[in-house]
């Protein structure tokens, strides 16, 4: 959201030079002399989360000044959530220091004008997400959408591919949810480097990773689930609340499609468990394997900027044919 990756290249090929990053320094060569923007920006990225992390106070303090220029406010956790949250009012973003990929076909003037407010949470599972999602829609006086990125265990991809879903089984409630997911490949797809993208999955919300086995996972890749991770259920179960004034129901087919507000769900595959030992236990998602977060928070940004530049252009049409203005669902 800062820009401070792209701003920062010189000192992050600096440091990766200081450090004898040889393998790391060997793809930005390959980079420049490709020309993508979107493999660099990805990149750079990667590189910065290595560079903040190694201590340096002087490029925390410029990271977190270019946060504070923004508006950019952190919410650390005081309870046992541990979960941090930013709050992002997207008026005050600027669009000469932003991803560009995330403006892509959008008028950033007109972002301007918004007085809508992102609330970026890292990152609950489970029932958490649940009561997480839940106290905020209590909250929220207009919600336009609810965008969720995680990681899942994929059992007809790869570490590092892109998993879409429109079926959701979740296994606290019993219920089986089936919704709009505003994502599609065609969305993620452009802003990958490494990896594919793998739409109209099904997915099993366990209640955690460590009660899986063959025999388990063997009976829903039958039929037809693909994709198993801890939040999508919760979430949805928060989402029919939001939608519906009663609290969800249990070991139901829960239709969600009639929802008023933006539905997305983004999981990146960091496991294989039908293939031993390919999983994060086994070692990290390393550069070519994170690509595919990167990937999945432009799309998710791109959606929520073309989404709020409708709906301002909606606004400012309404006023001035009827000199009010409209009531948000």
């Amino acid at each position: 959201m800062t820009g401070f990756a792209l701003r920062e290249e010189p000192e992050l090929i600096a440091y990766i030079e200081g450090r004898g990053h040889e393998d790391l320094l060997r793809e930005y060569r390959e980079i420049q002399a490709d020309g993508g923007a979107t493999h660099k920006n990805n990149f750079l990225y990667y590189v910065l989360k290595k560079y903040l992390s190694d201590g340096d106070p002087a490029a925390r303090a410029r990271y977190h000044d270019s946060e504070q220029a923004l508006g950019i406010q952190r919410v650390p956790s005081h309870h046992g959530s541990d979960l941090e949250t930013q709050i992002i009012e997207v008026n005050r973003l600027r669009a000469d220091w932003i991803d560009p990929r995330t403006l892509t076909s959008i008028d950033p003037e007109i972002l301007a004008a918004s007085d809508a407010v992102i609330v970026n949470v890292d990152y609950p599972l489970g029932l958490a997400a649940y009561e997480l999602l839940t106290r905020l829609t209590e909250r929220a006086a207009h919600l336009l959408g609810v965008y969720v990125m995680g990681k899942a265990a994929t059992l007809n991809g790869r570490i590092g591919d892109v998993v879409i879903c429109n079926v959701v089984h979740d296994e606290h409630s019993q219920n089986t949810y089936m919704f709009e997911n505003c994502f599609s490949a065609q969305r993620v797809a452009p802003n990958l480097t490494y990896s594919m993208v793998l739409d109209n999955q099904k997915a099993i919300s366990a209640p955690g990773t460590f009660l899986q086995n063959p025999r388990y996972m063997e009976v829903f890749y039958r039929e037809g689930y693909t994709v198993i991770e801890m939040e999508a259920g919760p979430y949805l179960s928060a989402v029919f609340e939001a939608v519906r004034p009663r609290r969800h129901p249990q070991n139901e087919i829960v239709n969600l499609y009639a929802a008023p507000f933006d539905i997305g769900f983004l999981h990146y595959a960091s496991d294989t468990p039908f293939t031993k030992g390919h999983n994060l236990g086994a070692g990290n998602l390393s550069y070519t394997g994170i690509d595919a977060t990167y990937a999945s928070a432009v799309a998710i940004l791109q959606r929520i900027f073309e989404r709020e530049t409708q709906r301002l252009k909606y606004e400012r049409h309404a006023t001035e044919a009827n000199g009010v203005m409209p009531h948000l669902a």
